[in-house]
């Protein structure tokens, strides 16, 4: 690391990088209590440590997330190979499988082009157009995460207010309002309604799966999920389309002149 490099960062990255394991030291020095045990006291150290640095990201988050393979064994906390087996874990490389899939749609524009293709046949009603947003996400949030499907969307939707807000001037306050935050809403919307309807399009999705697994040995395929979740999808996203455009954000006016 440069000097320059080491100048630029914050300070309390700085304290981060040296109280985790300050603090680490600390507890193990201090006697643990009774209820928790030594290996319970010393797993909470680790947990500790780890906050820290993930709260202050001293270091880059992925590398604090592989403190437990080092220091779990040293402490006699548990082997390597208990300690490795949950980064092995058949979710983890679900959720890998989600983020190359974001970023290979990332990279070359499909959540664009799916977005702009959507709405090339919603018309040129606001409503419809809110709708086609609405529909271009849960598509998305069905093989992305939500969060990743809100980031990608948003900026293309916020273009569109903008350019709703310089082209249609005889839009009043209260309809320039309810268009734009039914859009934002609408969006956020529709990626958590098709995050339900696969094992991937959201994180608790597959920690449940996880869950039935271990506690009740059911096996829920990614087939299985979508047989109860797509039909769920279908029928959240018009109602929360219907009663965001209708009732909670009224918006009803055309936007033929901002298509143009």
């Amino acid at each position: 690391m440069t000097k320059e490099s080491e100048a630029s960062e914050p300070t309390y990255k700085k304290v981060g990088l040296l109280l985790g394991p300050a603090v680490f030291i600390v507890m193990l020095m201090s006697p643990a209590p009774e209820s928790l045990g030594d290996a319970g006291w010393r797993t909470a150290a680790v947990g500790l440590w780890m906050a820290i640095w993930w709260a202050t990201e001293a270091i880059p988050v992925a590398v604090t997330a592989l403190l437990p393979l080092v220091l779990f064994p040293l402490l006699g906390i548990k082997g390597m190979r208990e300690t490795a087996a949950p980064f092995a874990n058949p979710i983890i490389y679900l959720f890998l499988g989600g983020f190359l899939v974001a970023l290979a749609i990332e990279r070359w524009d499909l959540h664009r082009r799916i977005a702009l293709t959507i709405l090339h046949f919603t018309g040129a009603n606001a409503r419809s157009l809110i709708g086609g947003f609405m529909l271009a996400a849960a598509m998305l949030s069905m093989w992305v995460t939500n969060t990743s499907t809100t980031l990608m969307i948003l900026p293309i939707a916020i273009s569109v207010i903008a350019v709703i807000n310089s082209s249609i001037t005889e839009l009043s306050e209260k309809e320039r309002s309810n268009f734009q935050v039914a859009l934002v809403l609408g969006v956020a919307y529709g990626a958590t309604i098709g995050g339900v309807a696969t094992l991937v399009g959201t994180p608790p999705n597959a920690f449940l799966a996880s869950f039935m697994k271990q506690e009740f040995d059911v096996a829920i395929g990614f087939g299985q999920w979508m047989l109860v979740g797509l039909p769920i999808t279908a029928v959240m996203l018009p109602l929360a389309w219907q009663s965001l455009t209708r009732v909670v954000f009224p918006v009803d006016f055309h936007t033929s002149g901002a298509a143009k």
